[in-house]
C-alpha cells in the first residue's frame, strides 16, 4: 500500500555553467538538453514514487540567484538542496563549498537535506576537480555526495534525486511542525544579517512546470 507524504521542496544551487539545468530535466523528463538560456529561476511540480512511497516535489531550478537577491528567500523556502558544481570547473567547486558553508550557518541543524552533486562526469579528460575532493567537501559538511553526468544517462541523476528524496522524506516525518517553522524563521533572520538584505523581500513570481 502507497502513502502521500506531504510536498516536498528542492532547491537547486550552484554556479552558472555547471550543469544545474541539465541534470534537472535529465531526472524529471529522461531527456538531455545540453545549451539553455534561461536568466531567471524556474519551478517544477513533479510527482514520484519509490520506497513504495508517492511524493507531491517542487523542484526549483534556480538561476544567479545571488546576484540578484532571492538566495535568502530560496534557502528559507527549501527543504531539501542540491548543491551542483562541474567537476571540469574548479570555481564551480569553490562556489559549491561555499553555498554548503552557507546552508550551514543558516539552517538549523538536522532541518534539512543536503546533497553535493558533481556534474560532467563524462568529461574525464577535462576533468579539474577529484573524485575524492567531493568526497571530502561531502564528509566535512556532512553530506551526501554523487557524480553523475547529465548528458550520459539519467540514471546518476535519479540515484542522487531519490536519496535527497528519501533523507527530506525522513525529516518531513520526524521533526513536528514548529520546529520546521523555526529552521526557516532562522535561515530569514541569519542570512539578512550576513548579506545585509531586508527580511521583508518580495516574493518574485517564477515560471512553472508540471511534469
Amino acid at each position: 500500500m502507497k502513502m502521500t507524504v506531504n510536498r516536498l521542496r528542492v532547491v537547486v544551487l550552484g554556479s552558472s555553467r555547471c550543469g544545474k539545468s541539465a541534470v534537472v530535466v535529465r531526472y524529471l523528463t529522461k531527456r538531455y538538453i545540453g545549451e539553455y538560456s534561461s536568466t531567471g529561476d524556474f519551478l517544477y511540480n513533479h510527482r514520484v514514487s519509490f520506497d513504495g512511497v508517492t511524493s507531491e516535489v517542487e523542484v526549483l531550478d534556480t538561476c544567479g540567484c545571488a546576484k540578484r537577491g532571492c538566495l535568502p528567500e530560496h534557502l528559507r523556502w527549501g527543504d531539501a538542496f542540491a548543491v551542483v558544481y562541474s567537476v571540469c570547473d574548479r570555481r564551480s567547486f569553490l562556489a559549491a563549498a561555499e553555498l554548503l558553508a552557507l546552508l550551514e550557518r543558516t539552517r538549523l541543524p538536522g532541518c534539512a537535506a543536503v546533497t553535493l552533486l558533481g556534474n560532467k562526469r563524462d568529461l574525464e579528460h577535462a576533468r579539474v576537480v577529484k573524485t575524492e575532493e567531493g568526497q571530502e567537501l561531502s564528509l566535512r559538511f556532512g553530506c551526501q555526495f554523487y557524480e553523475v553526468s547529465a548528458a550520459e544517462s539519467c540514471a546518476g541523476a535519479a540515484l542522487a534525486f531519490h536519496a535527497l528524496l528519501r533523507e527530506a522524506r525522513a525529516l518531513a516525518l520526524l521533526l513536528p511542525a514548529p520546529r520546521r517553522k523555526l529552521a526557516a524563521y532562522s535561515v530569514s533572520k541569519v542570512i539578512g544579517s550576513i548579506l545585509g538584505l531586508s527580511n521583508k523581500s518580495v516574493r518574485k513570481k517564477r515560471p512553472s512546470l508540471s511534469i
